[in-house]
């Protein structure tokens, strides 16, 4: 397939790459040429706008960081929309929230063209590896058109039948990963305040009815204290942010999820933002003066 993909992030680049290798013909674009080097290097072609990377497309992704940088991409005569013609299909990779996947499922269906929003389970590495999962939300032909452009990507893909249920599928699962990583942290710096190591903190909590393949990994990080970005603690905060809007909107209470969200934003607050989510437990380990 002829495939356009906005936005060579940590997310967008191996994605990409990965829908490079799978023999789709891919045009890039992103606002730091620099980003696409690779691609292009490799026989991709890289357009001077949102909207030539849009144009002509069998498929066209979309992979950026909030609802800000979504709207800065679709919109203006430059923008995806600009591009996208009847019968186009639009896939939104971004965690954006609910009311952005509503907004932008309007705006294409306004060009005569079909929008799926498809957040990304995953990290980094996942993404390098075509190990995310997807979850595909939007009309049916649409879904079937994009299906193996997605498969080239993942491990797995789930489908449901509108955007914003996708959209809060996603923002579903970051609640219950932000409360993990939050409590993990808190809780390898109680113990580490009175004396325990945290590499046995994770060894006794995986022989637990508690285990998780997250302690295991985030776990070795705060041990080496590595926390380089994988998943940077200022997307984790937007993440929140969106979930929040989605229950205000939905009339749902979510007491814990607020908890988390001023931990990652007192995070930010202290200079790690770009870092990665285990540097959660580095402050935790500051508070209780014991790194």
């Amino acid at each position: 397939m002829r495939i356009g993909f906005v936005g060579l992030g940590t997310m967008g680049e191996p994605i990409a790459n990965n829908l490079r290798k799978a023999g789709h013909d891919i045009t890039v674009w992103n606002r730091t040429p620099s980003r696409a080097e690779h691609i292009v290097s490799k026989g991709g072609k890289l357009a001077r706008t949102p909207r030539e990377c849009a144009a002509g497309k069998d498929l066209v992704f979309t992979c950026l960081a909030d609802e800000k940088a979504l709207d800065a991409v679709l919109d203006g005569p430059e923008g995806v929309l600009a591009g996208l013609t009847e019968g186009d299909v639009l896939v939104d990779l971004s965690t954006a929230g609910v009311r952005a996947a509503k907004v932008a499922s309007e705006k294409v269906s306004k060009r005569g063209a079909r929008f799926l929003a498809c957040p990304i389970l995953g990290s980094k590495s996942a993404a390098e590896q075509a190990q995310i999962v997807l979850v595909a939300g939007g009309p049916g032909p649409a879904r079937e058109r994009a299906r193996p452009a997605l498969h080239a990507i993942s491990a797995r893909l789930f489908e449901v039948d509108e955007p914003e249920k996708a959209a809060l599928m996603k923002l579903v699962v970051n609640a219950v990963g932000g409360a993990m990583l939050t409590a993990f942290g808190e809780a390898v710096a109680l113990g580490a305040a009175g004396g325990l190591e945290p590499w046995r903190i994770v060894e006794v909590l995986q022989a637990s009815s508690f285990h998780s393949p997250l302690y295991l990994m985030k776990g070795e990080l705060i041990e080496k204290k590595d926390y380089a970005p994988r998943f940077k603690i200022s997307l984790a905060e937007k993440d929140q942010r969106l979930a929040q809007e989605a229950a205000a909107e939905l009339g749902a209470k979510v007491p814990i999820n607020e908890a988390v969200r001023r931990m990652f934003a007192a995070a930010v607050e202290a200079g790690r933002g770009e870092k990665d989510v285990a540097a959660v437990a580095d402050l935790c380990l500051e508070w209780a003066k014991k790194e």
